[in-house]
């Protein structure tokens, strides 16, 4: 089955009868399903998503993060869930030292602060050759700006679009334009960022 098919199959809004992520996301993923893969995922909700990890990746460690306590119910043997608060440093950093990451997908509050907190704290904790998922990028764009961002101050997607800037002039961009040692750090960790609808998807360097 392909990973749409999982989705649709556990009834989760990444598949192609809702917000269509899986389908663009197998591309990235498919090389690692066998292998024995860390997972983690913020944002659990019903469940729906995690059980889609737990099924297309046969033999990965699923970690769901979530803010409500409830959603430990939907536990089992390679399903481990953590309270956490997105909004927190302490909260991240604690689940940081639960990494190393082969795969981390924010599907959080969707909360421009928050995802690029999210961002700041966990790519330094997802593997070489690792696959890092900002979802709802369109919280940064029209109607939703109010509710998940500020006016004045910089979005997800434009934030993710200074990484990728970096990433690609990394070796030519003059350093005396760096606003934040963060852009520099992470671009060069970086292979590559691709901005596809809804969704941004990073991937780590091999290792060296």
């Amino acid at each position: 089955m392909t990973l749409d098919e999982i989705g649709l199959e556990n009834g989760t809004d990444k598949a192609s009868t809702k917000n269509d992520f899986l389908r663009r996301y197998e591309p990235f993923l498919a090389s690692m399903r066998d292998d024995p893969i860390k997972l983690l995922e913020i944002g659990v909700l019903g469940g729906a998503s995690i059980r889609t990890w737990r099924d297309y990746f046969k033999n990965g460690m699923i970690i769901g993060a979530d803010i409500n306590p409830e959603v430990k119910k939907y536990a089992d043997d390679r399903i481990a869930i953590e309270i956490i608060d997105q909004s927190m440093p302490s909260d991240l950093d604690a689940l940081a030292s639960k990494g190393l990451f082969d795969v981390i997908i924010d599907d959080g509050s969707h909360v421009w602060s928050h995802q690029i907190l999210t961002l700041r704290k966990l790519l330094p904790v997802l593997k070489p050759n690792g696959i890092f998922i900002v979802e709802d990028l369109d919280t940064s764009h029209g109607k939703y700006k109010r509710t998940y961002g500020s006016p004045g101050y910089v979005t997800a997607h434009e934030y993710l679009q200074r990484i990728s800037d970096w990433t690609v002039g990394i070796w030519v961009k003059d350093r005396a334009e760096i606003e934040d040692e963060f852009l520099i750090a992470a671009a060069d960790t970086l292979e590559f960022v691709a901005f596809t609808r809804g969704a941004a998807i990073l991937k780590k360097k091999a290792p060296r």
